[in-house]
């Protein structure tokens, strides 16, 4: 089951500049959920991803171009057939050379004008396995997508050990 982040809270920190470290990556364990998260200075790319502690499911969500919502009304946003958010979207992670295509949904953002991409996946499959060994991952729906920087694996390595 997808357990979204807000999309505000989720906006307005893509939307901030990085603060001054050495990587763009930062990981922070309880409160629940977990986060490792991505940001880019200058840019509206960036990355969540989280988790609950042993539920061996990690939840992604990144910022696409591409607008889904048409228009609002009656309270809920829709697309331009007439369905209401979240509109299913197929997404592909890649880390290396693994890549894997999975159902995923896409909702409003209302901070950027485009969508916002959400996706669940098991800690432990091979993509998830690639990116713990790696540091690199890359996701892509809608014809937008993010492809951050390595993380430092030992960051991966303890976010992943959390949601196990």
């Amino acid at each position: 089951m997808i357990r979204p982040i807000s999309l505000a809270l989720l906006s307005l920190a893509l939307g901030l500049p990085a603060v001054a470290q050495d990587s763009p990556w930062t990981y922070r364990a309880p409160p629940e959920p977990a986060e490792l998260r991505y940001e880019s200075a200058g840019d509206r790319s960036g990355l969540v991803l989280s988790c609950v502690k042993d539920s061996r499911q990690v939840i992604a969500q990144f910022p696409v171009p591409r607008r889904l919502a048409a228009t609002y009304g009656n309270g809920r946003w829709l697309d331009d057939v007439g369905r209401p958010a979240p509109w299913p979207v197929s997404v592909t992670i890649a880390s290396a050379d693994v890549q894997t295509t999975i159902p995923g949904q896409a909702d409003i953002d209302p901070a950027g004008g485009g969508s916002i991409v959400t996706v669940e996946f098991a800690d432990r499959a091979p993509v998830a396995e690639s990116f713990r060994l790696t540091g690199e991952i890359r996701l892509s729906a809608l014809g937008g997508g993010v492809t951050p920087v390595p993380a430092p694996r030992r960051s991966v390595q303890g976010f992943l050990r959390y949601c196990r």
